[in-house]
């Protein structure tokens, strides 16, 4: 890993009070190595090219979930642990902090006070 990016990784954590902020954070510092592609999309499979391509895809892909579990607390941590890949861990935390109905907001309030 680039020694460069690891100490420009956003610095605050990711809690119950700042994902917006976190998240566009961290969106800017993905966008700004590169790496944007692997949580929007584009490129969230391994390509079927090669086995160095497969390789590289794989060593990136860890990269970007290792900047995520570096920028989250502990607590959070358990979300992230087990995803397959940088779009997962991105989808999975999103989830717990984006709310569509009163129901998930109650349930999501019990959730994080327990954080």
């Amino acid at each position: 890993m680039d020694r460069g990016m690891a100490s420009s990784l956003p610095t605050e954590k990711l809690d119950r009070s700042n994902y917006a902020s976190s998240s566009y954070k961290m969106q800017q510092y993905l966008l700004g190595y590169g790496y944007w592609s692997y949580v929007d999309g584009a490129n969230d499979a391994a390509p079927d090219v090669t086995q160095k391509d497969s390789s590289d895809w794989k060593q990136d892909a860890r990269k970007v979930i290792y900047y995520f579990a570096s920028s989250v607390t502990n607590q959070l941590l358990n979300h992230i642990r087990d995803v397959k890949t940088p779009k997962e861990a991105w989808e999975n935390l999103k989830k717990i902090f984006t709310v569509s109905t009163t129901a998930r907001k109650f349930q999501l309030k019990k959730e994080l006070n327990s954080i």
